[in-house]
């Protein structure tokens, strides 16, 4: 069999038959009920064209009406043509009443224009799947569905959850829960774009749900629902780290920053350690360190013996004191109080001897309290030479 070509120009039916008839030229719309015993000879859906229409004329019948021809036909064109223009016929419940619910399978358009429902139930469904009826699935719909978010919790209508896009705005005051229809197998794209620190939830009235990190469109979660429950699509969250203040386990691991900076990028262990070594950079080790440049220490008081550092101070000091443990000299007296002077500075007061360098024998003496460490006086006698000895051993 050859079917014509549904494409054909010729074949196209882009209105209904009869679209210009008259009032008194077509019966609109064809009545349901049987109109055997109302209207003579009058068809209707119950019987067609009634048998007094099929009866000879000599027999007593009549013609069929040619309004009811136009009628028939404009409403059976009517549907052919939204149909074969793409329009699908939304939910009516006048014709749910009258077919006593939408088949199985049935497919209707949604409200707002943006995509279908088909009736999953698997059997007669009288409910309106614009106002969430049950038994109700989105079909290829498309389009995004922006709600803004504050304190309370909210629950998306019909229209709202057939989006396949969620976007949630706004700023936060609360923890929010965003209820979700609960059609078996739904899936939706869910942006988090709000502000405020808070946790955003999609969920449904009795089931548990998926908190939805706030990562904008750049990083959208992907949900379904299972019928009862709001789950991450094919991905699980089991062994995965939260955004939020996150408790990491085994080796976790990072990229090292340079030793330079100063962020709130995470530092590595390798990172610690070149910054600690930075910092002790120029400083000595405790255990047996080397020095460089011009080391300085706390200088000892002289006579110190201990494991204190000794600096060059203190021994050059300990050296002259070692230097000036003894000294040796003269003086000339005039018969007279004379000062003597030892040349260097004994590191304490020393024991000091004079001897008169002449036969004849002198008389003086060493001057009581004139000792100091850098020399004393004396009272001679007589005039002439005398040697004297300073020690300190």
């Amino acid at each position: 069999m050859t079917f014509p070509n549904p494409n054909s120009t010729n074949l196209l039916i882009t209105e209904p038959f009869g679209s210009g008839a008259g009032g008194e030229y077509i019966t609109l719309p064809i009545p349901v009920p049987s109109q055997i015993g109302t209207t003579p000879n009058q068809a209707s859906f119950t019987d067609g064209f009634p048998p007094s229409t099929m009866t000879p004329e000599a027999s007593g019948g009549e013609p069929p009406f040619g309004q009811d021809f136009n009628g028939l036909l404009y409403m059976i064109t009517g549907n052919v043509a939204a149909l074969a223009a793409g329009a699908f016929p939304a939910y009516s419940a006048a014709r749910s009443t009258a077919i006593g619910g939408y088949p199985a399978g049935a497919v209707l358009a949604n409200a707002s224009g943006n995509g279908y429902w088909i009736n999953a139930s698997g059997a007669a469904n009288t409910t309106n799947p614009d106002s969430l009826g049950t038994g109700w699935l989105p079909l290829a719909t498309t389009g995004r569905t922006d709600i803004t978010l504050a304190s309370s919790n909210v629950t998306l209508t019909a229209a709202q959850g057939a989006a396949p896009v969620l976007n949630f705005n706004g700023t936060l005051g609360a923890n929010i829960t965003v209820i979700l229809p609960t059609w078996e197998g739904a899936q939706w794209v869910v942006a988090n774009t709000t502000t405020g620190s808070f946790t955003l939830t999609v969920g449904t009235v009795a089931g548990t749900g998926v908190v939805v990190p706030a990562t904008g469109f750049a990083a959208p979660t992907s949900v379904y629902c299972d019928g009862l429950n709001i789950q991450n699509t094919g991905v699980s969250t089991a062994g995965l780290a939260p955004l939020a203040s996150p408790t990491f386990t085994g080796n976790p691991a990072a990229p090292t920053p340079l030793t330079s900076s100063n962020s709130t990028s995470i530092a590595t262990t390798a990172f610690t350690k070149a910054a600690i070594a930075a910092a002790l950079n120029g400083y000595a080790v405790l255990a047996s360190p080397t020095f460089t440049g011009n080391p300085t220490a706390p200088t000892q008081p002289g006579g110190t013996n201990n494991a204190t550092l000794a600096t060059t101070a203190f021994v050059q000091s300990a050296i002259g004191s070692a230097a000036v443990a003894q000294k040796s000299g003269t003086f000339t007296c005039n018969n007279g109080q004379v000062s003597v002077a030892f040349g260097v500075t004994f590191p304490s007061i020393p024991r000091v001897f004079v001897q008169w360098n002449y036969a004849s024998p002198d008389v003086g003496w060493i001057v009581p309290g004139s000792i100091t460490t850098t020399g004393f006086k004396y009272q001679s006698g007589n005039s002439g030479t005398c040697l004297w000895f300073a020690t300190t051993a």
